[in-house]
């Protein structure tokens, strides 16, 4: 399904496209300012823009959106959202928001928004692909089930691999990384919590 080329903002727009950025860069751990160093853009221009007190322009939202892994798509609703009485509730297979990675990942995004305490994310790996060779860690809690594939889950100094049907649960706390050992590509749904997209 082609996606439409964006518009201008306008005010019905304005509003979902502020918070879209604002759920995006807190879920990313980044503030204002580091996203502002990253995007050449003034931090009261970037704060106003989520505040919705400033129109943004397409190139601004190119800008954003490449610091912040998406598409410009991914600030815009649904045309049709607000009669939808989907919105909010329900995000249809061929309606994701989805981030792609240099290194053989893709996410897409199965819960309607960040706003909430939940996020729930289908992930695929491509054969190889790992979150990187550093282990990291972050604020909450996640939960994995591989859908498709193999997954190799490093916890600090533990190494688990995941088949088909199997499922973790983590603190995110713990230092960890992921990786497709297998030949093939791996699919599996994440449940975070807060989010972190």
């Amino acid at each position: 399904m082609t996606k439409p080329t964006p518009k201008p903002a306008t005010r019905e727009t304005q509003a979902i496209i502020g918070q879209r950025m604002r759920e995006l860069r807190k879920a990313k751990g980044l503030t204002l300012k580091q996203l502002a160093a990253s995007t050449d853009l003034s931090i009261g221009y970037l704060s106003q823009l989520e505040r919705q007190d400033a129109d943004p322009s397409i190139r601004a939202l190119n800008v954003i959106g490449k610091a912040l892994g998406v598409g410009i798509n991914w600030f815009f609703p649904d045309p049709d959202a607000a009669e939808n009485p989907e919105t909010g509730y329900v995000v249809r297979a061929d309606r994701r928001r989805a981030l792609r990675f240099a290194s053989g990942l893709r996410d897409e995004l199965l819960s309607p928004s960040l706003a909430g305490q939940l996020e729930m994310v289908l992930t695929t790996f491509e054969p190889g692909a790992s979150s990187g060779e550093e282990l990291y860690s972050h604020k909450g809690e996640e939960a994995g089930f591989v859908v498709e594939g193999q997954l190799e889950v490093t916890l600090a100094d533990q190494v688990f691999l995941l088949g088909p049907g199997d499922t973790i649960q983590f603190p995110s706390e713990r230092p960890h990384r992921y990786r497709n050992p297998g030949p093939g590509p791996t699919r599996l749904i994440w449940a975070v919590t807060p989010p972190h997209y």
